[in-house]
């Protein structure tokens, strides 16, 4: 037993570790890090010209970049890592050996996970670089913020693998977008839900409520911003919401990815 986990572990390992060698040798990742690097520079210069004042806008735009740039990051990575492997044929190799379809795409989620991490800390220390130099308190709503951010990363991430398994790059990419839009905009279609008139879009706007994970779970950047305390049950209401449809997207990516033929 000991053994099949230490020969999991290190399948898993190698996977991650291709995932991730083969992304830091990517130029667009370098354009994105860097992109997102000036974005969040930028902010010193407009927070000088803003009403609100330099630390305001140092805050909000960093918590914005960190937000966007995860959802940019996952749709670059995610498109082709099942469909390049498929198409280059080095899928066959892989599953050649005694590698079983989940630990394929555990180990590209893994890896994936792990180049989202490196693109979060390099941008992640930028920003807490510039709320120094602007002389802003950091406080744990700053931190519990950060870590609910890269936690949407890391659920993003395992959306992309759920839809890269049997869709094309560019369907797979306005999926991971509405996921990620509709799942901001979960509450307010609830309370669309709870105010329509007609059965038929209630129902329908009921569905999509529970069948998308409720980002706004995760969104502590308002508290960041106007320091609102962080209550402990909302904190292990992310948590939950985080996991739980982390663990369902990963289940329901081997299922599909279990039952497809390959070309």
């Amino acid at each position: 037993m000991y053994l099949m986990k230490s020969g999991l572990r290190s399948q898993i390992s190698a996977l991650a570790l291709n995932v991730w060698l083969e992304a830091i040798r990517d130029r667009m990742l370098h354009i994105l890090i860097g992109s997102g690097a000036l974005l969040l520079l930028s902010s010193l210069v407009i927070g000088e010209m803003a009403i609100g004042g330099r630390g305001r806008v140092v805050q909000d735009m960093g918590l914005w970049v960190l937000g966007i740039w995860g959802l940019l990051a996952v749709i670059h990575l995610g498109s082709n890592i099942v469909r390049r492997e498929i198409q280059q044929r080095t899928i066959y190799l892989i599953l050649s050996r005694p590698i079983a379809r989940p630990t394929f795409l555990l180990g590209k989620f893994v890896g994936m996970s792990l180049v989202l991490l490196s693109i979060f800390c390099v941008l992640c220390a930028v920003w807490l670089a510039l709320i120094r130099l602007s002389s802003i308190p950091l406080t744990w709503e700053h931190y519990w913020a950060l870590a609910f951010i890269f936690g949407e990363w890391i659920l993003l991430a395992a959306v992309s693998l759920f839809f890269a398994g049997f869709t094309s790059p560019l369907l797979h990419n306005f999926f991971l977008v509405g996921v990620a839009f509709l799942g901001h905009w979960s509450n307010d279609l609830r309370l669309f839900a709870l105010n329509a008139d007609s059965a038929w879009l209630k129902a329908g706007l009921k569905l999509i409520y529970y069948a998308l994970p409720n980002l706004e779970a995760l969104n502590f950047r308002e508290a960041a911003l106007y320091n609102k305390a962080i209550t402990p049950g909302l904190l292990l209401e992310g948590a939950t919401v985080l996991i739980g449809w982390i663990l369902i997207f990963i289940i329901a990516a081997n299922f599909i990815f279990a039952g497809r033929k390959l070309p």
